[in-house]
């Protein structure tokens, strides 16, 4: 696939177009593989929508220009009972296409997390872990219960998204959602790659703050509060941060992400590009952060 838009000149090698956080709650597949997952998408996910096939998602991402889904699940065994999707069930569903990536999650506060996470990773090759606070109601910088979760990330060269901020699950509490907390993790664990996702809005500047000061923080383009994709992006990054703050400081420090199904890809896709960034800006934002981030990286 040519992505022309998305190359510095026209000799240039065509970019891997990476959509770094997804959700498969609307795809059937999932439900052929587990019919009992309905349930935990709507009453813990909060997601009320019909599904379609795979081939629609992968349609999806060829209407915007996206190669590759990164999809995500989130474990809340302990907070409510479940998890949205089972890693094992986000490995089958990721083994359907090569256009498909998947993220682990663990429940921190099951004593057994870091085993299950690196089962996750070299038995069923996912290759990220996606933690969400708010909803699986922990202390990101609880030491007894997280951290081990984070040192075995660390151990295994993941990188850690982090949903931050608002948080459209009915069980979520922003409480616990706030990104300052990650300072400590990112300072206790300064080779862990960590990913604030929705640039943790309301709290963005706190997340702008944590980005430039440390540099195992990065930030995504998936900022929801809006219906509007092109009005959030540009109020976040444009008139908050300033597109000369993200050319200076944040270029190699932001990957694409589009939330999806709560949001189409192809609008935040355009959104970033309405930004009006440098191109080789944009060629770092849309794949190669991404494809970072998802590299493992080798033990220190």
């Amino acid at each position: 696939m040519q992505h022309p838009t998305l190359t510095e000149n026209a000799g240039d090698v065509p970019l891997t177009v990476i959509d770094f956080r997804t959700y498969p709650v609307q795809v059937n597949e999932l439900y052929e593989i587990d019919p009992s997952l309905k349930g935990p998408v709507k009453e813990i996910f909060g997601f009320y929508c019909g599904s379609q096939p795979l081939s629609t998602l992968i349609g999806q991402l060829d209407v915007a220009g996206i190669d590759k889904a990164v999809l995500a699940t989130v474990d809340c065994t302990t907070a409510h009972g479940a998890a949205v999707v089972p890693n094992e069930v986000l490995a089958k569903l990721v083994a359907k296409s090569d256009r498909l990536v998947g993220l682990a999650s663990v429940d921190p506060r099951d004593p057994s997390a870091p085993l299950q996470l690196e089962h996750a990773v070299e038995s069923l090759g996912l290759k990220g872990l996606n933690l969400d606070p708010a909803l699986q109601q922990f202390q990101v910088a609880d030491e007894k219960a997280a951290f081990p979760v984070y040192d075995k990330a660390n151990q295994l060269g993941i990188s850690v998204t982090f949903q931050m901020g608002l948080n459209w699950a009915p069980l979520a509490r922003l409480g616990d959602a706030n990104p300052v907390s990650l300072e400590r993790v990112a300072t206790t664990f300064p080779d862990l790659r960590i990913v604030i996702a929705h640039c943790a809005w309301p709290y963005t500047m706190e997340a702008l703050a944590l980005a430039i000061k440390h540099p195992n923080i990065y930030l995504d383009t998936a900022i929801l509060y809006s219906a509007r994709p092109e009005s959030s992006l540009a109020a976040v990054y444009a008139n908050q941060y300033g597109l000369d703050v993200i050319e200076a400081s944040l270029r190699e420090k932001i990957v694409f992400a589009s939330d999806y199904p709560r949001v189409d890809p192809k609008r935040v896709a355009r959104a970033v590009r309405m930004l009006g960034l440098r191109p080789l800006t944009e060629k770092m934002i849309f794949g190669e952060n991404a494809a970072t981030l998802l590299n493992r990286k080798a033990a220190q």
